[in-house]
């Protein structure tokens, strides 16, 4: 019985061991709804890094860029946490700054929860049409807090 006893103690370490390198750390939101990237860093540094990017076509973001085309019909914004903790709230705020005939208008918000070892978490628009040419900014909260705002282009 004790050789047993030690084969499953070592198989659950194992398992163990191996769930937490194989936890995701990457997470996507998504909604459908129908000039250049700035971050400006406005709070207490929760995230590490913002960019926008394009879809790679499989609606995970690909390269980064500050600048699309209306026929971009899903374009994401990736941010980097300087921490990962489970629960925290993130929201993604979409704006038009001027687009298309609407200025300072809000598109939508998604809001996010992140489980364990999620340290990277995109919110992405797709737009059943074109994109209207013009300008776009999306602000990032992390726990209530205004962090940090991408700003990108249709053009």
């Amino acid at each position: 019985m004790k050789r047993h006893s030690t084969w499953l103690a070592a198989g659950l370490l194992l398992f163990v061991v191996l769930a937490c390198s194989l936890g995701k750390k990457s997470t996507k939101v998504s909604t459908n709804t129908s000039d250049s990237t700035s971050a400006d860093a406005t709070s207490a540094g929760a995230l590490s890094e913002l960019h926008m990017a394009k879809d790679n076509g499989n609606e995970e973001p690909g390269e980064e860029t500050n600048s699309f085309s209306p026929g971009d019909r899903t374009i994401h914004c990736v941010a980097k946490l300087a921490d990962a903790k489970a629960g925290t709230q993130m929201k993604f705020s979409w704006f038009i700054v001027d687009a298309g005939g609407s200025k300072d208008e809000k598109i939508r918000d998604i809001d996010y929860t992140t489980r364990a070892l999620e340290n990277i978490v995109h919110g992405h628009l797709t737009l059943p049409r074109d994109w209207p040419s013009g300008k776009y900014k999306v602000d990032v909260f992390v726990n209530g807090n205004l962090e940090k705002t991408a700003r990108f282009s249709v053009l």
